[in-house]
């Protein structure tokens, strides 16, 4: 098969699927080779770089199946990826990178949750869209002291009515958070969360903190690195339609959650594996 010819997307898809089905014999032997080391390079380098996110429509579930399931393999715990090969529900969530900021604060849905189901061997995938980072109307830079805007860079967000977030930095300023990418074990929360069912984490979550508060979350912010200051609060749980609903909680748009509690099934038990994607 000459690769040049497939779609970016799916070159990708078998390179992952490929690199995690070498032994270290074969490995070894490819190393020896000029081209087979360049190609362990170039799957090194892929490694080590963000996977891009989904170009729909793919041409078949098959394909799509196999698109999520190389990501997991390649990002998720050995326990996640072991899931996916017992044929256990697995959840991937994909993100784009956003700014707080967007869409007045109130967030966006353009992220994708995938629900990976291996029931009976078939593979098949559900994609929803989602929000997987906070809108600024819940940060406290957007609110008001003495009737002047606390961060001018907030100019135009529509605060919600409660402020969320940790002042990890000690600047007298809460940071909004979100999640860190990585691997993460859900259950039923057990009660109604904004009027419909919602998952909650097993084990307490790592955030990360926007302590510079331009609306990213990236090297620049100082201890961006919370372990501690949010417990299992970051629920996977139902948005709005134009309002996403999330202070760093991972949010599926209101019309598409039904649909997401059906593809999960009856009490759900899963991996979420979250990645930063491109």
């Amino acid at each position: 098969m000459d690769l040049a010819k497939l779609h970016p997307q799916l070159v990708t898809t078998a390179s992952r699927l490929a690199d995690r089905a070498l032994t270290w014999e074969a490995r070894a032997a490819l190393n020896r080779t000029p081209d087979g080391a360049r190609l362990l390079l170039e799957w090194s380098e892929q490694r080590r770089a963000r996977p891009e996110l989904p170009r729909f429509p793919f041409l078949s579930t098959e394909m799509a199946y196999a698109y999520c399931a190389s990501i997991v393999h390649q990002r998720a715990t050995p326990q996640a990826s072991r899931a996916l090969e017992q044929a256990r529900l697995v959840v991937l969530g994909l993100r784009r990178e956003t700014s707080t900021l967007d869409n007045k604060g109130l967030g966006v849905y353009d992220d994708y949750i995938a629900v990976l189901n291996g029931w009976n061997r078939r593979g098949s995938v559900k994609f929803f869209p989602a929000s997987t980072e906070p809108g600024a109307q819940y940060a406290q830079r957007a609110t008001k002291v003495g009737g002047k805007l606390l961060d001018d860079r907030y100019k135009g967000v529509q605060t919600a009515r409660h402020v969320h977030g940790e002042d990890v930095d000690r600047d007298g300023i809460r940071d909004a958070g979100r999640l860190l990418a990585g691997t993460y074990f859900f259950k039923d929360l057990g009660r109604e969360f904004l009027d419909a069912p919602a998952f909650q984490a097993v084990a307490p979550q790592t955030v990360e903190r926007d302590t510079n508060g331009d609306g990213r979350f990236t090297l620049s912010d100082a201890d961006r690195i919370d372990p501690k200051g949010v417990g299992r609060t970051m629920y996977i749980h139902r948005g709005g339609m134009n309002n996403t609903g999330s202070a760093g909680c991972q949010t599926i748009r209101k019309d598409y959650y039904p649909a997401f509690l059906s593809a999960l099934g009856k009490d759900p038990r899963f991996f979420y594996v979250l990645v930063d994607c491109r």
